[in-house]
């Protein structure tokens, strides 16, 4: 998708979010189709991750089907805090958090080697809340390049957490 994208393909994009999420799919393939949508029609190169938040410390694999299986290992289960990258720094302060250069951003630096050694520059995420306003994960958006999110990340962000809400509460009611 490009920054002159038209509703049709947001009614394009949220037909095949309304028909996964309409799927008998265990949780771990919703979660993953929800974000191989977003990187389909992010063709700038967007890698998405969930990762769940786990007895409200520790944030868990989700999904994250193009990210690298060793990056994934490597930030599954860490402890949330003020200033760890970009996930466990918005569960931590409950906001989106966005980092558009990682090689330089003081709440990376910790992780910022993990990140690197994947070629991964840049880094937006964001909560994921329940009906009931609790947090129960996050979405992030990565990229090869440094870069701020573009409107339109940020209403494909938006659609995808809502429905990534959705399944996730689904599954642990």
């Amino acid at each position: 998708m490009n920054p002159s994208t038209h509703s049709a393909d947001l009614d394009a994009i949220d037909t095949r979010i309304r028909a996964l999420m309409a799927s008998k799919a265990p949780l771990p393939e919703r979660l993953a189709g929800l974000v191989r949508i977003v990187e389909e029609a992010t063709p700038s190169g967007m890698f998405g991750s969930i990762l769940l938040l786990e007895d409200g410390k520790r944030l868990r694999h989700g999904a994250a089907p193009s990210l690298p299986d060793a990056y994934n290992a490597e930030v599954d289960g860490l402890e949330i805090g003020p200033d760890v990258g970009s996930c466990g720094t918005a569960a931590y302060q409950d906001r989106t958090v966005s980092v558009y250069d990682i090689a330089n951003d003081g709440r990376w630096a910790k992780f910022r080697h993990i990140a690197l050694a994947h070629g991964l520059r840049a880094c937006w995420s964001t909560p994921i809340h329940d009906t009931r306003g609790n947090l129960v994960g996050t979405f992030a958006n990565y990229y090869r390049v440094v870069r701020d999110p573009s409107p339109i990340d940020m209403e494909l962000t938006a659609r995808i957490t809502r429905a990534a809400a959705a399944a996730i509460e689904g599954a642990r009611t």
